[in-house]
């Protein structure tokens, strides 16, 4: 199963476009992470606490997830990373680390196809880089590994369908990636 985690302010915007075109031939679910509730991380790591219980949506998230052989992150770059709510979605990763009812969630993570797809409007195949540096590295803690991203240019609606390179890219992903 794919599952899409969509960190744009625009459910129809250019980081919109890009992805469903990558997936068009292909059954995926779509999380839009921006309509659902996610606390602010709570960090225990010092403390006698155990996490054991979500006061809001994230254990639904993180479960879908889990239950997907392929992850892809989608969002627009905001001040040259991902979006605020898709950030404090990944954030929450460090509660379930300390969840012992996902005692194996480390394994679990390392065997998913991890994807990114970024969209930005100035010079975002350079300015995109530290994003993606950071989602190397967020998964690479866990034993995972981002297996490819799309960066996309796109100013105003529907940019991104003149994005040749974006587009090539995304028919790549269409034709290979496992449904």
């Amino acid at each position: 199963m794919i599952t899409v985690l969509f960190g744009g302010s625009r459910p129809q915007g250019n980081t919109a476009q890009i992805t469903k075109y990558a997936l068009r031939d292909h059954e995926y679910n779509w999380i839009d992470v921006t309509t659902y509730q996610l606390n602010p991380v709570r960090d225990y790591r010092h403390d006698k606490e155990q996490i054991n219980s979500y006061e809001d949506d994230y254990q639904l998230l993180i479960d879908q997830l889990l239950a997907s052989d392929t992850v892809i992150f989608a969002s627009p770059v905001y001040w040259y990373s991902i979006s605020a709510s898709l950030k404090a979605f990944i954030d929450r990763w460090s509660e379930t680390l300390m969840d012992d009812r996902y005692k194996d969630f480390k394994q679990q993570m390392a065997d998913k196809d991890f994807r990114l797809i970024l969209v930005g409007g100035d010079c975002p195949k350079i300015k995109a880089k530290p994003c993606i540096t950071q989602m190397k590295y967020t998964l690479n803690f866990l034993g995972a590994t981002l297996h490819g991203y799309i960066i996309g240019t796109a100013e105003r609606p529907g940019d991104i369908m003149n994005d040749t390179y974006a587009l090539e890219r995304a028919d790549e992903w269409n034709e290979t990636i496992k449904s």
